[in-house]
């Protein structure tokens, strides 16, 4: 099965709707974007969660994807669509026309992170602004399972029925995600924080306990979470790291 079917088939089954975004969440993770004038969503995905703030703060809004499903929602009237070469990571975009792009959960999925990333500096013009997000390996809960359980949080979309069909494939944690895009020609790279990780967690290294952190998730405020150490070390605290880097 080659990436746009499997992709076609993944959104296709996506049939409960993703948590939306509200004003406060977009800005805190694509405030770099607000006000730009044209922005690419790479690896855009059916669009449920921030697309709509997004694409009403910018000048204009292009997706790409590799699925053909994932493009199908796009408003075609007010929005570019772009397939992504599944085999590059390339789009048919001409050089340096966007000024910012984003990726959101994305890298993480891809055989070969750093095609991805220079096709997005490409893209961009010289002063241009990306933001990525992708999940922290250095997060102290999946540091306890590899010690313990050697495994990886590869994260399967239904992990009762099938344990072993997670789309994760590629790990990072604060310093090889910089290095990502550093590589690409990027610079003044920045890692942080932008979820909302809490101590608890740890407990998601220990198997049967990680009810503990469903629990304290659910319950406690974020002050017993300890959600502040996200902020002050990321890469041991940070569920998940945001990166910010310019193209000069």
């Amino acid at each position: 099965m080659s990436a746009t079917d499997f992709y076609d088939d993944y959104w296709s089954r996506r049939t409960r709707p993703s948590a939306a975004w509200d004003q406060k969440r977009v800005t805190r993770v694509l405030g770099p974007l607000l006000g730009l004038g044209r922005i690419l969503d790479y690896g855009c995905g059916i669009g449920k969660t921030y697309r709509p703030i997004l694409s009403s703060s910018v000048g204009h809004y292009s997706g790409a994807d590799v699925s053909r499903v994932a493009l199908q929602t796009l408003d075609a009237a007010t929005q570019s669509a772009y397939p992504i070469d599944p085999e590059t990571s390339r789009i048919t975009a001409d050089d340096a026309l966007f000024d910012g792009a984003c990726s959101i959960e994305v890298l993480e999925h891809l055989p070969d992170p750093l095609a991805a990333a220079r096709e997005l500096f490409r893209v961009l013009k010289p002063g241009g602004v990306l933001v990525a997000t992708v999940p922290n390996f250095g997060y102290h809960a999946w540091r306890l399972m590899a010690l313990l359980r050697a495994e990886v949080p590869s994260e399967p979309e239904r992990p009762l029925e099938n344990r072993f069909n997670g789309v994760h494939i590629r790990f990072y944690n604060t310093r090889s995600f910089a290095r990502l895009f550093r590589d690409a020609g990027f610079q003044n790279v920045s890692i942080g924080s932008f979820d909302d990780s809490s101590i608890w967690d740890i407990t998601r290294g220990l198997g049967p306990l990680a009810a503990v952190s469903d629990f304290a998730r659910r319950h406690l405020p974020p002050l017993a979470n300890l959600r502040f150490l996200q902020e002050v070390c990321p890469a041991l605290f940070a569920y998940r790291i945001r990166a910010v880097a310019l193209k000069r």
